[in-house]
């Protein structure tokens, strides 16, 4: 690999530039700071007492290569809601229509460069597939501007209801180097060996962690050895990359070991300069799965335009890596930040804080003041559960449901600083299983090493959790064919998939306290044999019986059920 020989010096000038903030996610927080209330807040859609049609379509992958032009398509969503979020337009709906098959169709045409289709859409539908030969375009970096409209027609109206929306459609030449593709129907990764060597796309879920480089992995490239004994896929180096000659043996060590990597901007994003020659310099490797520019943007509220800066710069050098940016705080400018990315990533760490006072700068923590480690967090499990599907709320709310996904940042340290203990194995599982039932399509977390010694440690229980991952839960996540519904009884969290042959169960006990769950409360209700029916997979304070769930307090269970 070829080093640009002025990096080093350009990316030591960004390093100097930050400084601590006197406040943050917008509060202050120190003992001789005053309350003044950040603002920042996400602001929620309206609610309409009629019916609005949010009409949205997007190309079924990010990016398509030229050796995909023939099989390309585009989705289309029409769902009827009752909430003004972006987009949403007023729609005269059939009289005395009571269900999604009486509302009638839609004549959809997507227009993009010279290519046309035209077909016919359900009204209330989501994830209608149109396929589209785009192989008369030309390939190139710059996205091709997409138009959608449809037509809506009844017998009870006098005139046809006209719909429009846009997209983008990135059409990229062939290239041997790597690519990671987004596929839009589910928010996963489709990635080739991270190897290098040649190979199909296939669909993955990224299950990894943060390393500090120069710490760890530069003295000890052992690590990537036992990360990948314990079933981890993709590792995130935290900078400083100080070391290029040392950096060069970690990236390739993870190439040899099949890991893919995360680069990490954090440092120099906001220098356009920077970031041109770390894409020039880092794009073409075999196992680069993505570019993380922003971290903690609004906790350190850097300017709101920045990321978005570097995600258009990357985007005209590069396309072929999605960008991620990963933020602190539960709700505080949500919406400015996020147009910087593909991937966002909370950090929310709760386990061993004190949610109402700062042992750090022993001051008190509200929602308009004060910093205890976890923004606006109650210090449960239920704080990130809750930040994973606020962030894939809101992203729905600005029409970024398709294009936008959202990861997980697992908590794997503590005993220090504002966290008065480390999570256990269970816990950190919890952790995981909540966010995969909430919408997360990838987790890596923070950070390695990690707790070890024995089998209630993180690391002893990530050796059998990621591999139920990659071998079960994967499966379901990745099938734009499977149904996803959410579940909450007394205090126990569940996610259930179905993919038309079986069923797929996450639970996690969010409470310190004992809980039963019947089968229907976590829409199996049709179980009438759970010996036969139900398998478990993998289990840790919970147990099943004929007729429900049993859980001890934080008991965790991945299952699959066939009727």
């Amino acid at each position: 690999m070829k080093y640009n020989k002025g990096l080093s010096a350009v990316v030591a000038a960004s390093l100097v530039q930050g400084s601590l903030g006197q406040t943050w996610c917008g509060k202050n927080y120190m003992a001789n700071q005053s309350v003044v209330p950040p603002g920042g807040q996400f602001i929620l859609p309206a609610t309409s007492y009629d019916p609005l049609l949010s009409f949205r379509c997007a190309p079924v992958f990010r990016p398509y290569l030229e050796e995909d032009a023939k099989n390309a398509s585009f989705i289309i969503d029409t769902p009827i809601v009752y909430d003004w979020i972006t987009g949403a337009e007023p729609i005269i709906l059939p009289s005395g229509s009571g269900s999604s098959a009486n509302l009638g169709t839609l004549d959809v045409t997507i227009s993009v460069g010279s290519v046309k289709t035209t077909t016919t859409v359900p009204v209330n539908a989501t994830g209608i597939q149109i396929p589209i030969d785009i192989s008369k375009l030309v390939s190139q970096k710059t996205a091709y501007n997409v138009s959608c409209s449809a037509t809506y027609s009844t017998a009870s109206t006098s005139k046809s209801q006209q719909f429009k929306t846009s997209a983008s459609l990135l059409y990229l030449p062939d290239t041997t180097a790597s690519v990671t593709k987004t596929d839009l129907r589910t928010g996963a990764l489709w990635v080739r060996p991270a190897s290098g060597k040649a190979g199909a796309f296939v669909p993955f879920i990224p299950q990894g962690f943060y390393v500090n480089f120069d710490t760890y992995l530069a003295k000890n490239m052992t690590m990537i050895d036992q990360l990948k004994a314990d079933g981890f896929n993709t590792i995130h180096p935290i900078p400083p990359y100080d070391n290029l000659t040392l950096f060069e043996q970690v990236i390739n060590k993870t190439i040899s070991d099949g890991m893919y990597i995360v680069y990490d901007m954090r440092s120099y994003y906001k220098n356009l300069t920077a970031v041109a020659q770390l894409v020039n310099t880092y794009a073409s490797l075999p196992n680069l799965l993505n570019w993380e520019t922003a971290h903690e943007p609004d906790g350190n509220s850097d300017p709101q335009n920045a990321a978005k800066q570097a995600y258009d710069l990357i985007y005209q050098m590069d396309g072929y890596h999605p960008i991620s940016i990963v933020l602190n705080c539960q709700d505080y400018n949500f919406s400015p930040y996020v147009t910087g990315a593909d991937i966002v990533l909370h950090d929310a760490y709760p386990i061993g804080i004190n949610a109402t006072y700062s042992p750090v700068w022993n001051t008190t923590c509200t929602p308009d003041f004060g910093h205890c480690g976890c923004d606006n967090c109650q210090g449960t499990l239920d704080d990130v559960k809750v930040r994973v599907q606020t962030f894939k709320d809101r992203l729905n709310i600005l029409g970024f449901d398709r294009t936008k996904s959202v990861w997980t940042t697992p908590q794997a340290f503590g005993s220090g600083a504002y966290w008065n203990t480390t999570p256990t194995g269970v816990q950190w599982t919890a952790l995981g299983l909540t966010s995969f039932t909430h919408g997360a399509m990838g987790s890596k977390s923070f950070q390695y090493p990690t707790t070890t010694g024995s089998a209630t440690t993180i690391e002893n229980t990530a050796i059998n959790v990621t591999v139920v991952i990659k071998q079960v839960i994967q499966p379901f996540l990745v099938d734009p064919t499977a149904t996803h519904v959410t579940f909450n009884y007394q205090g126990v969290d569940a996610g259930l998939w179905h993919n038309s042959t079986a069923y797929l169960l996450l639970v996690s006990n969010m409470l310190n306290g004992s809980a039963y769950v019947p089968w229907g409360e976590v829409g199996l209700g049709w179980v009438t044999n759970a010996t036969t029916q139900v398998q478990r997979i993998l289990s840790v304070s919970q147990n099943t019986n004929a007729t429900g769930l049993n859980f001890r307090p934080g008991g965790v269970g991945i299952y699959t059920a066939t009727p």
